[in-house]
């Protein structure tokens, strides 16, 4: 059982164009709408894997009726607040001629402190129910505590769940003194909680396992070239078999990939970051994010390359 938070929700479109000019009128040849955010990606990714999940967000007005509306099609269980404010909308366009992709990000939507309350009761809810993973990803919105991504993962553990935490900056610092079972970041995610400039993936990794000290898995990404994952006894570079040219969404699929993987085996680290590749690199190859095919993400993760050392 996977409790995916979604602390900053949001509809997000994906246009596909033939090539992005600035100044110009584009009429898309493909246009996706999904409910997104990086939490609902993981819960989304994690859902066509096969996993038993559901989300729990604040969302609010029409857009957040529209994002609601697209999970149910989406079949994700929601745990559900009712905001005041007006759900966001990300838009992204894909320039088809070069493969860049150009984004257009709001603001988070800012939450009441009573929506954080009842948002973290949700979540207590939802794993006294049925406990088991509990995913943290993305940034914190404007009305959130400091101390929120921290608050959750106490509440997870007192539970009995593990906790996956994919967000930055001071929630993210605040959040290891909880000791969250899997951390999985950036480069410069890393290099921001740790205060100083980081050569690459493994020494982000390594380093952050370090300041982590009761940590049981650390996982830094690095686009294209793959990520490295240690814990106390092990390191692993996972790369991937393919590349595409949608890349938004593939760090959640990643993650969505890894707790599936570790929920159905937590010995197996190896077989759990094959999957996280797979899912990543599946969801690069079509538009909109954390949109995949379940098929298509484990042949991936049959040729993705986990090399431990």
């Amino acid at each position: 059982m996977i409790v995916s938070v979604a602390p900053s929700p949001a509809l997000d479109r994906t246009l596909v164009v033939h090539a992005l000019t600035p100044g110009d009128i584009h009429r898309p040849a493909a246009a996706v709408s999904v409910a997104g955010g990086k939490g609902l990606n993981v819960a989304r990714a994690a859902h066509t894997l096969g996993a038993d999940v559901v989300a729990c967000a604040v969302l609010g007005g029409a857009i957040g009726d529209v994002v609601l509306r697209l999970l149910a099609a989406d079949g994700i269980e929601v745990s559900l607040v009712a905001g005041e404010r007006e759900t966001r909308t990300c838009t992204s366009v894909a320039d088809a001629s070069t493969g860049d992709m150009t984004e257009f990000y709001e603001l988070a939507t800012e939450v009441a402190a009573q929506e954080w309350a009842d948002l973290e009761h949700r979540v207590a809810h939802e794993l006294d129910r049925r406990p088991g993973w509990l995913t943290i990803s993305g940034s914190m919105p404007p009305g959130a505590p400091i101390e929120a991504v921290a608050r959750l993962t106490k509440l997870a553990h007192e539970r009995g769940s593990r906790v996956a935490v994919d967000t930055h900056g001071a929630a993210l610092g605040a959040a290891l003194d909880e000791r969250p079972d899997i951390v999985k970041v950036n480069i410069d995610e890393a290099a921001h909680v740790l205060g100083r400039d980081l050569a690459d993936a493994r020494t982000a990794a390594q380093a952050l396992h370090d300041r982590r000290q009761h940590g049981w898995l650390t996982v830094v990404t690095a686009s294209t070239d793959g990520a490295w994952a240690i814990n106390d006894t092990a390191r692993w570079h996972v790369g991937t078999a393919s590349r595409g040219s949608f890349a938004q969404g593939s760090g959640d699929s990643f993650l969505a990939g890894l707790v599936h993987g570790l929920d159905a085996d937590p010995d197996d680290v190896a077989s759990a970051l094959s999957l996280a590749a797979g899912a990543a690199s599946a969801n690069a190859q079509q538009p909109g994010a954390a949109v995949l095919d379940p098929d298509l993400a484990r042949a991936l993760a049959r040729a993705a390359i986990i090399t431990r050392s």
